[in-house]
């Protein structure tokens, strides 16, 4: 069995490392997918929905190949998908601990304690965010779980079904840290719609995973390791 996220999760690092990267990543799958496994999960991500649309994604929806990131990820899915054991994930934006620092998440939690403003790029934006435990069960879920449908491959979604804009996450998080009276910011507001939001219900059907963690309990926990240290 293989639970392949061996992939830089940095879309704008991406970009800059070339078609090398490119070649590299797309080999390296390659060379895993003729081993032959009982089965493969593949980590992809929801970005490839495009932030459009304001309903929740399904797995049926089509997708969106625009950079370097997302062509990286199609064509590994496509790779993955050929196999009946093939299984390929999209997940929503997952937080907690071990997180990336080049996140919206980690943006906001470290102006937290501060004084004055607490400043983000934009407070339009509506993400999905998924605690990092949930999508991790769910992924072994994935790896587990039996399918009725052995003979092709499936793309199931993690995410939790609910958007949140950046503003609200950020007010969010001042409210748990107990700094409400704290403004929110925006460095380069804009009024382009930018929503994306995951549809899971296949995934609970298939495998009966649902996410447990609320946004409040998931940052309220950061807040908590963060002060154990």
């Amino acid at each position: 069995m293989l639970i392949h996220l061996a992939e830089d999760n940095d879309r704008v690092q991406v970009a800059k490392s070339g078609q090398e990267y490119e070649y590299k990543v797309l080999d390296t799958l390659a060379g895993l997918l003729e081993k032959s496994y009982r089965r493969v999960v593949y980590a992809s991500s929801s970005v490839l929905y495009g932030d459009a649309d304001i309903h929740a994604h399904s797995p049926k929806d089509p997708c969106k190949s625009e950079d370097a990131y997302t062509r990286i990820k199609r064509l590994s899915e496509l790779a993955v998908l050929k196999l009946p054991a093939g299984i390929v994930v999209r997940l929503a934006n997952i937080y907690g601990p071990g997180m990336s620092e080049n996140n919206v998440m980690s943006a906001i939690l470290r102006q937290i304690p501060g004084e004055g403003a607490l400043e983000v790029m934009d407070t339009n934006p509506v993400r999905d965010f998924i605690w990092v435990e949930d999508a991790a069960e769910g992924i072994v879920a994935l790896a587990l779980g039996e399918l009725n449908e052995a003979d092709e491959g499936r793309i199931f979604n993690l995410g939790t079904g609910l958007g949140t804009s950046i503003g609200t996450l950020a007010d969010l998080a001042l409210d748990i840290a107990a700094q409400p009276e704290r403004p929110v910011k925006a460095k380069h507001s804009t009024c382009r719609q930018s929503t994306l939001i995951l549809d899971f219900s296949d995934t609970t059907s298939t495998f009966g995973w649902r996410p447990k963690t609320s946004l409040r309990q998931g940052i309220s926990h950061m807040f908590h390791i963060r002060q154990e240290r």
